[in-house]
């Protein structure tokens, strides 16, 4: 075989990897694209559920609909309308017993008279 001869086959086989490698490729893209569609629908898909669900949850914490299921449910839950003068002040609050640290008592005092945020 002459040199030419064995330089076409290798540029024929080269040009048959090329071309397979290329179709490997495009059928490779081609599934990745499909799975970004997918995953897009599903994106899509969850973000109507979030947001139908942020609706209803926008629905049942309106004040009114909760009055009235307080109000129909009062016998069950015996809730009582909040008066101003069930406020207490952190003096009320009993401590733990066995004592308390120093500093945490310091610390509940300082809160207490608003030195500390």
């Amino acid at each position: 075989m002459s040199v030419t001869r064995l330089l076409n086959l290798a540029l024929i086989a080269a040009l048959i990897a090329g071309v397979v490698m290329t179709y490997q490729t495009k059928l490779r893209t081609e599934s990745a694209a499909e799975e970004v569609a997918k995953l897009q629908r599903e994106i899509d898909r969850e973000e109507g559920e979030i947001a139908l669900l942020r609706a209803e949850l926008s629905m049942l914490t309106q004040p009114g609909r909760l009055q009235e299921v307080v109000e129909q449910h009062s016998d069950y839950f015996r809730l009582v309308p909040f008066a101003a003068d069930k406020l207490g002040s952190i003096d009320e609050i009993p401590l733990r017993e066995g004592g308390t640290d120093d500093d945490a008592r310091e610390t509940l005092a300082r809160l207490a008279a608003g030195e500390v945020r």
